[in-house]
């Protein structure tokens, strides 16, 4: 059986397959796809990037790999393996991959968030320090007065 899955991020889906209880010391990953086995110890003639190996799987039971391609992993288990890991088993798999993937965007979202408020700060105390520096060789002080997130400068110059 050959199904094509939504899911594309490599480190959601090896999450999403330790959450059905192939972490990693049962999952290989490689970079170029390696030839899927099948439970006489036979070459199948799919290939795959992720594969969790058949002592892993069942006792008779043949490799079950993902092959990455570039609309999503593409799954394959074989007829035999159907009942335990067919539609039901991906059904689950790509619940847990959703979870995974959402929590990773929202984890990113968050880190964007951070990293422009900073830069943010980064702008308004650089601004903050010209303005200082220009009343100072004007020959001003500066008073600033914070009312929440509003800075208020007021520039001061004694003359007697």
């Amino acid at each position: 059986m050959t199904l094509v899955t939504p899911m594309t991020d490599q480190a959601c889906l090896l999450a999403a397959l330790a959450d059905l209880g192939f972490d990693g010391a049962k999952v290989e990953v490689h970079a170029t796809p390696v030839n899927l086995v099948g439970y006489a110890g036979d070459r199948r003639a799919q290939t795959a990037n992720i594969v969790i190996r058949r002592q892993h799987v069942g006792a008779a039971s043949n490799d079950v790999g993902f092959l990455a391609s570039a609309i999503g992993y593409q799954a394959f288990v074989s007829g035999y393996d159907h009942p335990r890991f067919g539609t039901g088993w991906l059904t689950q798999l790509n619940s847990r991959y959703q979870s995974h993937w959402t929590a990773k965007q929202e984890r990113l979202a968050a880190e964007e968030r951070r990293r422009l408020e900073e830069e943010r700060q980064r702008v308004v105390e650089a601004q903050r320090q010209a303005v200082h520096e220009r009343a100072k060789k004007m020959g001003y002080r500066v008073q600033e007065t914070r009312e929440g997130d509003t800075i208020r400068m007021v520039l001061v110059k004694r003359t007697y």
